[in-house]
């Protein structure tokens, strides 16, 4: 360790670089042994001190007058510095201020939130608060520049022993692989690797001389279950004694609440899961729905050594009944479970599984090990990849928490097509592949937690993807259509298609990158009399046929891009979009598209060809004397499977019209970008024939399933017409929680002066709200609009608007109205039912239209034609089901209140606007002109709970 080390921290009037100042400076000097000196001061900004500053430090403006300006304490600063290495929380924004200043230390800058993350890779945040909390540290004053330098002094004294507690082996591949890059931890761990001893004697080494010692192999993993021959039921009976005894157990389960809702649920789908049936359930929010299923779940799979597989639509759902909700299951099961249940409670095995992508291929990860870290950003990500590997059970991406400059790097490690279960890897051998270690896993486990993806990709490959099931429960099951259309569909265009002849050969002839010159350098040490040398000549065939077909592709999307440009319809914001009818491919300008297609069909298949003979000849070499061997093998296996389905998926859209599927083809009219896309016609059929019919049991359960007290619309879509139904209001009380409020004067959407009248509304709305506020929109250019208009007044009084897709991902504006109650989102899409606020920080949504798919767009129109009264029978109960899942958006809790408005004059000028009001549990519905509804929502907000 150094001998030396401060610790800074700056206190500022804002976060603007530009116009605002330093205000108070704190630096503490130590060593291992503790601090050695302090020097701290307030600095005068020169200008005025914001109230909010003034009220987060403490820090007087009065104090402030008589402080010296920043030029008369920067020497000081500069001295007492020195060359010394500077430690701080986020610490880059502080020396920026610094910078300004024309200071910039000499010493090494350490993160101390940077090496959090690296060495404790499960913690859910990396704020200083958060940190001197998991390490005990004591941190009365915060927001003052010496408490703060002085609490990051002592974090990175913990990491400091945290780093020193590292594998040695660890901390030396991370010093070699960081030696050449300019990020300054290396310096933390090569001294950590100092302390470590680096004389360590490696155990084994292989894979070109790479350590393998560094990658753990985890623990043992149980045996595949097996279920019972004859299987036991359990009762309705049963399970309601288990929520009936924690309700009598307040000291256990004090938050427990009586929910007769839950209880009716929960039998119901213990006498589906016995009596192999069907179940249909709508469970208002508030049931506990998730109990409600897995209690039965868990009892039906202990009794009879099954397996029961649960899915969601998000991974944040499957995140939460993992993490929460399995905790909470298994305390309820030990204390009032049936005595069999009960003595079984311990061996109850609960996993997750996820797609391919969000596992690390330890394969891949070999191979970019090998190279080492060409960039700060690549020493920074393989260091954490290495020391989250020393500690992760799962492998799962999620327990990382990427930043999305990370996305490319994980991209490149991740187990995304990869094929080494085909031939098997060293790491698949040796049993250290997390891939591999989360399917045995779900094979030994009672309760299996997947989403919908994965559930319909298994089901489209036949059954690789999950172990072996015969009971299903699908939650979020009003999405499992779209997911359906989704997984079952094809897409692919003009950058597939170049993506694809880049990844193989590069760019041009003697290219430096892609598959063909991997295989250039796995050769390096292959001496030129081996057999195994005739792979130079493969890869070279393979660049020739690379070319060719690389040529071939502008003139086939410059044909479909002309017959989309004469024959499509606007489909979207920014697209057209063209339905590949009969009588679309009867036009004679289609001939020309089918044509161009041939030659580059024609051309693709000799590069098919090379790429077989490569996978051969590889496989025949065995791996003597090539580098990076069984990476090699499966890349060349994956990109041959990926080049014949981009091939053959384009060509059964041009080639054939197969009545049971949708093709269409879009066009972007900013970039020019042209897309081939299908997707089955009837998702139910696909649906009941492949999945429900093979399963003895399946429920499907949701908030949102029934539209007009009906569940038939829901059904004829998913399959399952012959299922049993149940419908379960909520527990809330949402005349007391929820007022929809209707402006009398809204204008018709389709009118000139609509888009004003809801830019006007949102602000004036939102002001009486003071932001707390969700607004849904049905188009990204609508919502971009508005957000251009109202961001300004808004913020005036002090509102924030973000809105989706401008300010950030989803989850950074959702936690940006959680962490700050005076903020506006604007949302689309997936925020009609992926957005779960609790509390006042969400008490008003602005619905700005109905949610009505758009009338051209492929899918809906096709599907559309296949009723007699398509409004009716499809479209509407469509937008009802999306209308009823944006309202739930608004009450998440027992003592939530809120106010929805909605700003389509349709609710009460068209005669189906009734069927929309009468989705929505039973609350308060009043109806009034634009300029009284502001008081309406002060008046209800401001109201007191009875």
């Amino acid at each position: 360790m150094s001998a030396h080390y401060v610790s800074l921290d700056l206190e500022m009037t804002g976060t603007d670089l530009a116009i605002d100042e330093i205000i108070e400076i704190g630096v503490v000097k130590f060593g291992v042994d503790g601090v050695r000196d302090r020097f701290t001061t307030l600095v005068s900004p020169g200008r005025p001190l914001p109230r909010r500053i003034e009220a987060l430090t403490g820090i007087k403006a009065a104090e402030l007058k008589t402080a010296p300006p920043f030029q008369d304490v920067a020497a000081r600063l500069i001295e007492f510095v020195g060359d010394c290495p500077v430690v701080g929380q986020r610490i880059d924004w502080d020396l920026s201020f610094l910078k300004k200043h024309q200071i910039i230390p000499e010493g090494q800058v350490y993160d101390t939130a940077e090496l959090a993350e690296l060495l404790l890779p499960a913690l859910p945040e990396y704020g200083l608060l958060y940190l001197t909390k998991h390490f005990g540290i004591d941190f009365p004053i915060r927001h003052r520049a010496l408490p703060d330098a002085e609490a990051a002094m002592t974090v990175f004294l913990r990491l400091h022993d945290l780093a020193g507690r590292v594998d040695a082996g660890t901390l030396d591949e991370i010093v070699r692989l960081s030696a050449d890059t300019s990020w300054p931890p290396r310096y933390f761990f090569r001294d950590a690797a100092a302390r470590a001893g680096r004389a360590l004697a490696r155990r084994s080494t292989d894979l070109d001389g790479l350590s393998l010692d560094v990658i753990p192999t985890g623990k043992e993993i149980g045996a595949a279950l097996v279920a019972n021959e004859r299987l036991k039921p359990v009762t309705g009976d049963e399970v309601a004694s288990i929520f009936e005894r924690a309700l009598a157990d307040r000291e256990q389960f004090a938050d427990f609440e009586q929910r007769p809702e839950q209880v009716a649920m929960a039998a119901a789908v213990a006498d589906t899961l016995s009596g192999d049936g069907r179940l249909v359930v709508e469970a208002g929010t508030g049931t506990g729905k998730s109990l409600a299923y897995l209690a039965p779940a868990a009892c039906f799979a202990l009794r009879n050594n099954a397996r029961v597989l649960v899915t969601t639509n998000t991974i944040n759902l499957q995140e939460q009944i993992a993490g929460k909700d399995a905790p909470e299951l298994r305390r309820l099961l030990a204390r009032g479970a049936p005595p069999d249940i009960r003595a079984a409670v311990d061996r109850l095995k609960i996993s997750q599984l996820k797609g391919r992508r969000n596992y690390i291929c330890l394969q891949r990860l070999a191979s970019m090990r090998r190279t080492g870290a060409q960039t700060d950003a690549e020493a920074r990500f393989l260091t954490r990849i290495l020391l989250w590997l020393q500690v992760t059970e799962t492998g799962d991406r999620a327990e990382l928490a990427l930043r999305p400059e990370e996305e490319p790097l994980w991209a490149r490690v991740s187990a995304q097509d990869t094929t080494c279960f085909a031939g098997p890897s060293y790491y698949v051998r040796n049993g250290s592949c997390q891939l591999m270690r989360a399917r045995k896993r779900a094979e030994a486990s009672h309760i299996v937690i997947a989403n919908h993806a994965l559930l319909l990709s298994d089901l489209a490959s036949g059954g690789r993807a999950l172990p072996p099931y015969d009971h299903l429960i699908v939650d979020e099951a009003h999405n499992l259509e779209d997911e359906a259309t989704s997984q079952f569909g094809f897409q692919a265009g003009q950058g597939h298609f170049s993506e694809h002849l880049d990844r193989l050969a590069g760019r041009g002839a003697g290219p430096d990158t892609g598959l063909a010159a991997d295989i250039h350098d796995a050769l390096r040490l292959v001496p030129a009399d081996s057999p195994a040398a005739r792979l130079h000549v493969l890869a070279g065939t393979l660049v020739e046929r690379v070319d060719h077909a690389r040529a071939m592709i502008p003139e086939v999307f410059a044909r479909v891009h002309a017959f989309v440009a004469n024959h499509g319809e606007h489909g979207g914001d920014y697209d057209n979009r063209l339905l590949l009818t009969s009588s679309k491919r009867a036009q004679p300008e289609w001939s020309h598209v089918e044509l161009a297609w041939e030659n580059m069909r024609l051309a693709l298949l000799p590069t098919e060809e090379a790429l077989v003979r490569l996978n051969v000849a590889l496989a025949e070499a065995g791996g003597r004397d090539i580098l990076d061997y069984d990476t090699l093998l499966g890349n060349v296996a994956a990109a041959a499977q990926a080049g014949i389905q981009l091939r053959k998926g384009v060509d059964e859209i041009i080639e054939k019209h197969d009545g049971d599927r949708i093709a269409w083809i879009t066009t972007n009219r900013l970039s020019g970008a042209v897309s081939f896309s299908s997707a089955p016609l009837h998702v139910g059929e696909v649906l009941e024939d492949y999945l429900f019919a093979r399963k003895a049991s399946v429920i499907l359960t949701s908030a949102t399933l029934s539209t007009s007290g009906s569940f038939a619309y829901v059904k004829e879509r998913l399959g399952v017409q012959d299922s049993a139904e149940l419908m379960l209001g909520s527990p809330f009380d949402y005349k007391r929680a929820a007022l929809a409020l209707l402006p009398s004067d809204a204008p018709e959407p389709a009118q000139r002066e609509y888009q004003r009248f809801c830019e006007n509304a949102i602000v004036a709305l939102c002001t009486a709200s003071k932001g707390r506020a969700l607004v849904l929109f049905t188009s990204h250019g609508a919502l971009r609009a508005t957000h251009a208009a109202v961001t300004r007044p808004l913020e005036k009084v002090g509102i924030r608007v973000l809105g989706q897709g401008i300010d950030g991902t989803p989850k950074e504006i959702v936690d940006g109205l959680r962490n700050n109650s005076n903020t506006v989102l604007l949302g689309t899409s997936s925020f009609w039912d992926g957005v779960d606020v609790v509390g006042e920080a969400l008490s008003l949504l602005i619905i700005t239209k109905l949610p009505f798919s758009v009338p051209n767009d492929p899918v809906f129109s096709a599907r559309s034609a296949l009723f007699d009264q398509p409004f009716m029978e499809y479209a509407l109960p469509q937008a009802v089901l999306r209308f009823k899942q944006g309202f739930g958006r608004l009450i998440r809790h027992r003592n939530d209140r809120g106010v929805m408005v909605v700003l389509d004059r349709r609710l009460r000028s068209k005669s189906y606007g009734k069927v929309f009001l009468e989705s929505l549990p039973p609350c308060s519905v009043s109806q009034a002109p634009l300029d009284q509804l502001p008081s309406l929502i002060r008046r209800w907000l401001n109201a007191h709970t009875p």
